[in-house]
C-alpha cells in the first residue's frame, strides 16, 4: 500500500513539475507590489507621471522587440532618468509609503482585507446632529469614514491618535478654534474616532467652485484616492457637505445626511458581509487588480523573451601550444558557426571580434585528436550563453615534422 502511494505522489509529482511555478509565483508577487503601490498613489500626481513612464517603457520594449535599435536606445536613456526623477521628486511620498510596510502591520491590513464598516444607526444619527449643530454655529469641520480602502497611507499628517469612542462632546470638543486639533480632519475607522488632526490630501481638480476651501478640497481628495466616505461643515458658511469619489455636494437637513450615511455604511447590500471572505480578496477591485496581473505577465514575457534572445554568428578558431615537434596534418577547421543566448541588449553590442575558439594542444601528441567543444573553450561576454555549435567536435591529426635538410657549403 505504501509503495502504490508513493508511485501515485510521483506520478502526481511529474504531472505538476512541468507547470511553470517560478513564473506563477514571481507575477504574484510583482502584481501584490504594483497593486499595493497603485492603491497609495491613484489619483495623485505621482500617478501621472508614472502612467508616462510606463508608456515610455512599453515603447522602449516595443522597439527592442521589432530590433529598433536607436528608437530603442534613445527610449532607454529617457526612462532610466525618468525614473531617476520621480525617485527625487517624490521621495517624501516613497518613505511615507515604506514606513507602512513594518512587521508590525496586521496582516488583513496590508492586503487590503478589512471589512466595510457598518456603523450604527445611533451613531450615524449623533454624527448627522452634531454636524448641524456646528454649522449653526458656524464652527468648521471635517470627517472621514474609512470603508474599504485602508487611508492611513494616504494621509500627508497622520495626526493625533485617539481610538475613543463617537460622542458629540468629543466632536465639538475636536473642533473648537483653540484646541490644536481643530483645523485637521477627525479620521473614524470602524466605530470610533481613530485619529484627529490629521491632513488629507488635496485634490487637483480645476473645475471646483470658488466657494469651497482647503477642507472641501481635503474631502475630495481622500475620496478621489480611496472608497472613504467625507463630511465637511464650512465655517464661513454655516453648509454641511458631503463628498464620495471626488463630488462634492450640499446637504440641507440632519434626516438628508442621516439617509446619505446609512445607505453608504449601513446599505442592504452590505448585510452578511460583517466577516471577511477569501473571495472578497478577488473580487474587490478586479478591475485594477486583473489589470495589474495582465501587466505584469506581459512585461514578464517581454524580459524573459529578451534573456533568451538568440543570434548566429562565426568565429575563429585559434589553435595555440603546438609541440615543436609535431604539426597539423591536412586541412584544419579555421571558423566555427555558433549561437549564443543572453539579453538583447548585449546581443545589439556584440562584436564577432570579441569571440574566438582557443583549442590548447600543449598535452596533444601524434596522431588522431578529438576536442569536443563546450562554453570553457568559447570565450564569450558576461550575460552571454553558449545556445549551439557547429561544428561540435573538432577533429584533426598530428604529425612529426619532417626533419629540416642541411644545405651543402
Amino acid at each position: 500500500m505504501e509503495v502504490e502511494m508513493v508511485d501515485l505522489l510521483g506520478q502526481l509529482w511529474d504531472r505538476l513539475w512541468p507547470f511553470p511555478w517560478r513564473e506563477s509565483i514571481d507575477v504574484a508577487l510583482m502584481s501584490f507590489i504594483v497593486y499595493q503601490i497603485y492603491i497609495r498613489i491613484r489619483g495623485t500626481r505621482a500617478m501621472r507621471i508614472l502612467a508616462g513612464i510606463v508608456i515610455l517603457g512599453l515603447g522602449y520594449l516595443a522597439a527592442q522587440k521589432i530590433g529598433l535599435f536607436l528608437t530603442s536606445w534613445v527610449l532607454g536613456g529617457i526612462w532610466a532618468a525618468a525614473l531617476i526623477l520621480v525617485i527625487v521628486i517624490f521621495q517624501g511620498e516613497i518613505r511615507q509609503m515604506l514606513e507602512q510596510v513594518n512587521p508590525k502591520t496586521p496582516l488583513r491590513t496590508l492586503l487590503r482585507w478589512g471589512s466595510q464598516a457598518r456603523l450604527p444607526e445611533e451613531t450615524l444619527a449623533t454624527i448627522a446632529k452634531t454636524a448641524f449643530a456646528m454649522a449653526a454655529k458656524r464652527c468648521g469641520a471635517l470627517f472621514v469614514f474609512e470603508r474599504h480602502d485602508f487611508i492611513e497611507p494616504l494621509l500627508k499628517s497622520p495626526g493625533a491618535l485617539l481610538d475613543a469612542e463617537l460622542s458629540p462632546e468629543l466632536v465639538e470638543t475636536l473642533f473648537a478654534p483653540p484646541t490644536p486639533l481643530h483645523d485637521g480632519a477627525l479620521y473614524i475607522r470602524k466605530r470610533r474616532a481613530f485619529r484627529a488632526g490629521s491632513v488629507l490630501p488635496l485634490s487637483d481638480n480645476k473645475r471646483l467652485a470658488y466657494i469651497y476651501g482647503t477642507r472641501h478640497r481635503a474631502a475630495m481628495g481622500i475620496t478621489e484616492q480611496s472608497d472613504a466616505l467625507a463630511v465637511v461643515i464650512s465655517e464661513e458658511r454655516g453648509r454641511v457637505s458631503v463628498a464620495e469619489k471626488g463630488i462634492i455636494a450640499g446637504v440641507d437637513t440632519p434626516a438628508d445626511l442621516l439617509i446619505w450615511l446609512t445607505d453608504r455604511l449601513r446599505g442592504r447590500d452590505e448585510a452578511g458581509k460583517g466577516r471577511w471572505s477569501p473571495w472578497a480578496l478577488i473580487t474587490r477591485n478586479w478591475r485594477p487588480k486583473l489589470a495589474t496581473v495582465v501587466g505584469v505577465s506581459i512585461l514578464l514575457f517581454f524580459l524573459v523573451g529578451q534573456q533568451n534572445a538568440e543570434v548566429g554568428i562565426s568565429i575563429p578558431v585559434v589553435y595555440l601550444n603546438v609541440p615543436k615537434e609535431l604539426t597539423i596534418d591536412g586541412r584544419q577547421v579555421q571558423e566555427l558557426y555558433v549561437r549564443v543566448r543572453g539579453s538583447r541588449e548585449v546581443l545589439n553590442f556584440l562584436e564577432p571580434s570579441q569571440l574566438r575558439v582557443a583549442i590548447d594542444l600543449e598535452k596533444a601528441h601524434e596522431g588522431a585528436q578529438h576536442y569536443a567543444l563546450s562554453d570553457k573553450d568559447i570565450k564569450l561576454p558576461p550575460g552571454l550563453k553558449l545556445a549551439g555549435v557547429n561544428p561540435s567536435m573538432i577533429k584533426l591529426r598530428l604529425v612529426k615534422k619532417p626533419p629540416e635538410s642541411k644545405k651543402k657549403i
